[in-house]
């Protein structure tokens, strides 16, 4: 069996009114029957957090990693600087291996609300991954872009203007769907544990 592996903050591990949701990796599971979908992603993980759990998610054996940080690493409290953000991704992306990892953008999130994530720092860390993903050839997805430049943007974060709605998982699960494939389509045989 397949093994698709979500790793990242509580975007990818799914948040709803306070509690974690695997809103995200079940919807996943619908779309690719057959396949195991294992979510191990961390609420309030930073990448330097993720750097310590990274060979854990490797002894999986997936053969997709979906890599979505940055919520929490944008943050201007106990800052990350973009530099070592793209140290930390770099490292996990090798470890893991380029051709497994789709890679996603940290997410849109209204500064407003969230001051301490300000639009700036959002901008900077989606260029630090759009260019890690071009200098490792790793597949991508923009959902700070497609989140910024959808019609009903306000329908896509919840009323603390950090986490998604059902209506943000849909956009991102249909980015997110092609990129798998064509994950997977690298590695047509199956991988015995």
């Amino acid at each position: 069996m397949k093994r698709i592996v979500l790793f990242g903050d509580s975007t990818m591990m799914g948040f709803r009114d306070g509690k974690a949701k695997d809103t995200l990796a079940k919807s996943i599971r619908k779309d690719f029957p057959g396949h195991e979908v294992i979510n191990m992603s961390i609420a309030d993980y930073k990448t330097n957090n993720a750097m310590t759990r990274v060979e854990r998610v490797k002894r999986l054996n997936p053969q997709v990693v979906i890599l979505g940080f940055g919520v929490n690493d944008i943050s201007i409290d106990d800052e990350i600087k973009p530099g070592k953000f793209a140290a930390n991704l770099t490292n996990i992306i090798t470890t893991l291996g380029a051709d497994k990892v789709v890679l996603v953008s940290p997410p849109y999130i209204d500064w407003i609300k969230n001051p301490s994530r300000p639009w700036t720092r959002q901008l900077q860390f989606e260029l630090v991954t759009e260019h890690i993903s071009k200098q490792l050839d790793v597949l991508y997805v923009d959902i700070l872009h497609d989140m910024a430049n959808n019609a009903n943007l306000d329908e896509l974060l919840q009323a603390d203007g950090l986490h998604f709605t059902d209506q943000g998982y849909n956009l991102l699960e249909d980015e997110l769907i092609p990129e798998i494939k064509a994950t997977l389509a690298k590695h047509p045989t199956l991988v015995s544990n």
